[in-house]
C-alpha cells in the first residue's frame, strides 16, 4: 500500500464535512482508518537540542517501557483497525529489546504499513536485516544537520561517522529488500536551513531515498535551543527549499515541505488555526500509544478493544454529527494548532 498516493487521493477532498463522511463510511464499514502512534519505550539516547530530552526536568519525567505481554494486547485492541503503524513517535524505538517482533506483531495483525523512526544510531546492519525480514515497510530516519559539526552540535551524543555507516548499511540492506521505504525527516531551523543545499552530496543518487520530510522547528517543551524564528526558513525558500523540491522530484523522491503561508503560520502566534472538523479529522485517526496511557484515558487496553469501545462510546453517531454539525466530538473544540498540512512534490 502506498501510504503517501493515498494522502494525495485524500487530501484532494477539500471540504473537512466530506472527508468526515468518508470516515464515518470506514469506520461503519469495519475498514482500516488510524494511524497507531506507538513508544515501546519512553527514553531516547541523544539529547538533540531542539527535543525535550535535552531537558533535565522534563526528561525526570519520561520513562517506562511496555512488556511483550503489554504489547500483545494494544496489537489486539487497537492494530486490527489499523491503516499505519507508527512505531517511534517522541522517544528512540531502538531501545526497545526486539523491535523485529514488534514489526511482525504489526504485520500479524495485517496492519498494511508499518514504519520505524529512529536516530539510527545503534542500529546494526543485522538489526536492519531483521526488520525489513519481519516486513517493515519504512524506516525513518530523523536528521538535523548534513555537516558533522551541524549533526553532532544539534543532535547531542550522535556521531556523523555512524550516520554515514547508517547510509551504507541501508545501500546493502536495499539491495535484497528493495520494498523497504527510506524516509528522512529534516528538522528546519536557523542554523540548518542552508545546509540543505549540499543535500545531493550526502544523500548521493546510490543512496535509497524514498520520501524527505523538511519540518519547521517547533518549541517542544524548555529544550535547549532558542531559535524558533522563521525568518531564515523564509529567506532561504526560493534559493535553498525550492531547488530541493525540484531535484526530489527529478529524482523520485517524494517532498514533504510547508508551504510560506505554513511558515508565516507559525510565525504568526495569533494566526487562525484549523477548523473543528479539521481538527477532528486528526484527533478521530490518531491512537497515541506510550507507556502509561494507551490511547484515551477511558480506554481499558485488557479488556477492550478499539471496536468495543467504539461501540461504547457511540463514535459512529459522533463522526456523523460533526460531519452534518449536529454536535461535536469530545476533546474537539475550535482553537489554534500549529500541525501543518504539507505539499507533497
Amino acid at each position: 500500500m502506498n501510504v503517501y498516493r493515498l494522502l494525495r487521493t485524500f487530501g484532494r477532498i477539500k471540504s473537512p464535512r466530506l472527508k468526515l463522511l468518508a470516515l464515518w463510511a470506514l469506520h461503519v464499514m469495519g475498514r482500516r482508518y488510524v494511524g497507531v502512534f506507538l513508544d515501546p519505550v519512553l527514553a531516547c539516547n541523544l539529547r538533540c537540542k531542539m527535543c525535550y530530552f535535552s531537558d533535565d526536568e522534563r526528561r525526570k519525567e519520561l520513562h517506562g517501557r511496555f512488556s511483550k505481554e503489554q504489547l500483545q494486547q494494544v496489537a489486539q485492541a487497537l492494530f486490527p483497525r489499523a491503516l499505519k503503524l507508527q512505531i517511534g513517535c517522541g522517544a528512540e524505538p531502538t531501545l526497545f529489546a526486539d523491535l523485529p517482533w514488534l514489526v511482525r506483531e504489526g504485520k500479524t495483525h495485517g496492519v498494511p504499513y508499518v514504519s520505524v523512526t529512529t536516530n539510527g544510531q545503534l542500529l546494526t546492519e543485522e538489526t536492519l536485516r531483521a526488520l525489513a525480514k519481519a516486513g517493515l515497510d519504512e524506516l525513518t530516519i530523523s536528521l538535523h544537520g548534513l555537516t558533522k559539526e551541524t549533526y553532532e552540535n544539534l543532535m547531542q551524543g550522535a556521531s556523523f561517522e555512524k550516520f554515514k555507516e547508517l547510509l551504507g548499511m541501508i545501500r546493502n540492506v536495499r539491495k535484497d529488500f528493495p520494498r523497504l521505504k527510506v524516509r528522512v525527516n529534516y528538522t528546519l531551523n536557523a542554523d540548518n536551513v542552508v545546509e540543505l543545499s549540499r543535500f545531493g552530496e550526502v544523500f548521493t543518487p546510490d543512496t535509497p531515498l524514498d520520501i524527505l520530510q523538511l519540518r519547521p522547528i517547533q518549541k517542544i517543551g524548555n529544550s535547549n535551543y532558542s531559535n524558533f524564528s522563521m525568518q531564515p526558513l523564509l529567506e532561504h525558500y526560493d534559493d535553498t527549499l525550492l531547488p530541493l523540491a525540484s531535484s526530489c522530484k527529478a529524482r523520485g523522491v517524494v517532498c514533504l515541505m510547508p508551504t510560506r503561508e505554513n511558515i508565516l503560520a507559525l510565525a504568526d502566534a495569533t494566526a487562525d488555526g484549523k477548523s473543528m472538523r479539521q481538527r477532528a479529522l486528526e484527533e478521530l485517526t490518531y491512537c497515541n500509544v506510550t507507556p502509561g496511557h494507551v490511547w484515551q484515558a477511558d480506554f481499558d487496553v485488557s479488556r477492550e478493544t478499539f471496536n468495543s469501545y467504539s461501540r461504547r462510546n457511540h463514535r459512529a453517531s459522533r463522526i456523523l454529527q460533526l460531519a452534518l454539525g449536529w454536535n461535536t466530538v469530545d476533546g474537539v473544540a475550535e482553537g489554534r494548532t500549529k500541525k501543518l498540512n504539507y505539499t507533497i512534490e
